[in-house]
């Protein structure tokens, strides 16, 4: 008898238990979003040296283009920090969108502010193709601003700013969404843009060292970037520093023996930015960096640009990459050159935050 009187007690309260649970779900997707449907993206920043996700510290803004299973462009999805609101900064951030259900796939292109800032800047920037509904996905390209008209070698001008930076992201395995629960997924992201800083020192009279007296500058064919993150590499671009500038030792100058040579020793330095740098199985088609001597109208420097940074990798025992995997998660590098009169002696390549460096040997002191 107690046993029948349970069931029947059970029954009388089950729609009452189902009331409050979703009157329950009702109040949390209202207040807190706790019952979602549709397409939660996530992203993640860890492609890098460091090996950490930076995706909150360091992208501040991200849109996704949206295509249908075939490939073929839906929609876009924007998101991105303005002022104190910082919602890509939140730990677990994830964009929410109600897409109809289907299979999706997509490609992010994120940056440090929106798109729209972007172009509002004075500095140079990557200009993004317009899609229409409808398009492939290989319609999809970003491109460099560049200057000249008609010629072999176009320029960047930087207008003195460094560049805005740019990740991308894909996903080309199609991601279902559904009716009626929610789909997650998390997208990875690479940089794309590098930054180069160059330091010259003149070991025989450090004194006479003066940023104005060399023209500095990076040649390749990196301009363009495909749907796919490949690089198009049919036109050749050449970038110039976004910033010059000379420092003074604290001590007097000597010379390559440790001689006193008079005056105060001087260090010249530019900042670059750069697109994607690539390693190619024939070295002639890598990028140069290439430094010139206005008085003399010497080359003093030129280096294989992809190869001389990559050979920096050898200084990290635990993770070996491959070159091009190297180039691909670092993006902040420092290149010290020193030079006795016209001649390239021997360069330092560091990466600051690990405390990586290697010195390359051009000729004997």
């Amino acid at each position: 008898m107690k046993h029948l009187t349970k069931i029947l007690m059970a029954w009388l309260l089950w729609p009452l238990l189902s009331a409050a649970v979703l009157s329950s779900c009702s109040m949390m997707h209202e207040d807190r979003d706790d019952c979602p449907t549709g397409l939660c993206l996530s992203f993640r920043y860890n492609y890098n040296l460091e090996r950490a996700d930076m995706f909150g510290d360091h992208v501040g803004a991200v849109d996704v283009y949206v295509f249908d299973a075939d490939g073929h462009y839906v929609t876009t999805l924007a998101d991105a920090n303005r002022g104190p609101l910082r919602p890509l900064a939140a730990p677990g951030y994830a964009m929410h969108a109600n897409l109809a259900p289907g299979k999706y796939k997509f490609i992010v292109l994120a940056g440090q502010d929106d798109y729209d800032a972007q172009l509002a800047r004075g500095r140079d920037h990557f200009m993004r193709s317009e899609l229409a509904p409808g398009d492939p996905m290989q319609a999809l390209s970003v491109r460099l601003q560049t200057v000249g008209n008609g010629e072999a070698l176009l320029r960047v001008d930087n207008h003195g700013l460094p560049l805005d930076t740019l990740w991308h992201g894909m996903e080309t395995t199609p991601v279902e969404v559904f009716a009626g629960r929610p789909t997650y997924h998390t997208i990875p992201l690479v940089r794309d843009t590098k930054k180069i800083n160059v330091t010259l020192r003149e070991l025989d009279n450090p004194a006479t060292m003066d940023v104005a007296n060399y023209d500095m500058a990076i040649i390749d064919h990196n301009a363009t970037l495909r749907w796919d993150n490949s690089v198009d590499e049919s036109q050749a671009v050449v970038y110039t520093p976004h910033a010059r500038w000379n420092t003074n030792d604290r001590t007097g100058a000597t010379d390559a023996n440790n001689d006193p040579v008079g005056g105060i020793g001087r260090m010249a330095h530019a900042d670059f930015m750069t697109s994607r740098i690539i390693i190619h199985d024939n070295p002639a088609d890598d990028g140069v960096l290439t430094i010139k001597n206005r008085t003399t109208g010497m080359e003093v420097v030129r280096v294989n640009l992809p190869d001389i940074l990559s050979r920096l990798r050898n200084a990290e025992e635990i993770h070996r990459y491959s070159a091009q995997e190297f180039l691909d998660r670092g993006y902040d590098y420092q290149l010290d050159f020193y030079i006795k009169g016209d001649r390239l002696a021997y360069v330092n390549i560091s990466i600051s935050i690990l405390g990586w460096s290697k010195r390359i040997q051009f000729e004997d002191l």
